[in-house]
């Protein structure tokens, strides 16, 4: 038996080593298996999506056109620090908002992308130099409560039509808390002016049960009958009402602000093939069935042919505006809107 004992400590000794080194082999296997696949043709593109919706787009891209996108998910100031930073990852192409991409065009970085599919974009919806594309955009909505849509849901039309019931209680968003929320007050002030949007929002605050600082607030407020009517952004009001949620979406019929969505390509991109499929496979109906599927409900800047419509039957109608301020004017504005309106210390 003692004749054994080596040869039984070499084999475990044998063993062990094997299992110490298995998973740093299987580590080495896995980080070339990533530089090769990172090697592979692809694109780069900086989004400013939740993860699972880039995540659910590169897989239906390649599952569609057997090409490659590596998508990373960035808040917008997270993209405009990355794009400023001299090393690291450079993005062929950015989903990015209007804001943003209108940020990047001033600093020189986007290259012009045209289509015969981007041709279609509204001018309002895209850069008139072709820097940048509408892909889709959120607009503001009315949404009622069961019970005021059948009292009153007949009756209102438009912004003004708030104003016309003494009783009715509003969920409407704080104007200074959200980006959306700033578009719709500039929006607004670029419609009506200065003067009469400071009275149309002090009557309107009478209204106000309280100023919330998340549309979906807004809207869960409505659906319990906190209140008869909430002001929010149509992709989370129409995720309440598809979970079915006891409420109705009217669309104001004197227009409504939007907050926009876009692709551009930039200096860095190289791959002209790709990019006009990636780009182009944006505007398809398997693209926005990726973030319907993932309970993101936007609206298409390409026009569809069946446009969704509110509870009257209505389509969208937008303000015809030209949104010619900077972050910072918003910020102004938004910081007159909660001295002049919200608290009143100041005209």
């Amino acid at each position: 038996m003692k004749k054994f004992v080596p040869f039984i400590v070499l084999s475990l000794f044998v063993i062990l080593l094997l299992g110490l080194c298995g998973p740093i082999l299987v580590q080495r296997q896995q980080e070339e298996a990533q530089r090769a696949y990172e090697a592979e043709r692809h694109l780069v593109v900086f989004s400013d999506l939740p993860q699972d919706v880039n995540d659910g787009l590169a897989q239906r891209f390649y599952e569609q056109k057997h090409l490659r996108v590596q998508i990373y998910s960035k808040s917008d100031s997270e993209i405009r620090q990355s794009l400023k930073d001299d090393g690291g990852v450079k993005p062929d192409i950015l989903i990015a908002s209007e804001d943003d991409l209108q940020a990047q065009k001033k600093n020189g970085i986007l290259q012009p992308y045209a289509s015969p599919v981007t041709d279609k974009v509204p001018p309002s919806m895209k850069d008139p130099e072709q820097l940048w594309n509408g892909l889709w955009y959120n607009p503001m909505v009315f949404v009622l409560s069961q019970a005021y849509y059948e009292r009153r849901g007949m009756q209102i039309q438009s912004w003004d039509d708030l104003l016309t019931d003494p009783g009715m209680v509003l969920a409407f968003p704080d104007l200074a808390s959200m980006d959306m929320a700033g578009e719709f007050l500039c929006s607004f002030v670029e419609m009506r002016g200065m003067e009469d949007s400071e009275r149309y929002l002090s009557s309107l605050q009478s209204h106000v049960a309280a100023y919330s600082k998340s549309m979906s607030v807004n809207v869960r407020r409505v659906a319990s009958g906190e209140a008869d009517m909430g002001v929010a952004d149509a992709s989370v009001a129409r995720q309440y009402y598809k979970d079915g949620a006891p409420i109705f979406i009217l669309y104001p019929q004197d227009g409504t602000s939007y907050w926009l969505t876009g692709a551009a390509v930039t200096n860095w991109c190289e791959d002209g093939e790709l990019t006009n499929a990636f780009i182009d496979w944006l505007y398809s109906p398997d693209a926005i069935d990726v973030l319907r599927q993932r309970h993101i409900f936007l609206s298409e800047a390409l026009p569809p042919a069946n446009p969704e419509v509110d509870a009257k039957g209505r389509e969208l109608v937008l303000f015809p505006v030209k949104k010619q301020y900077s972050d910072q004017g918003r910020r102004d504005l938004q910081a007159w809107w909660i001295k002049s309106i919200r608290f009143g210390k100041e005209k």
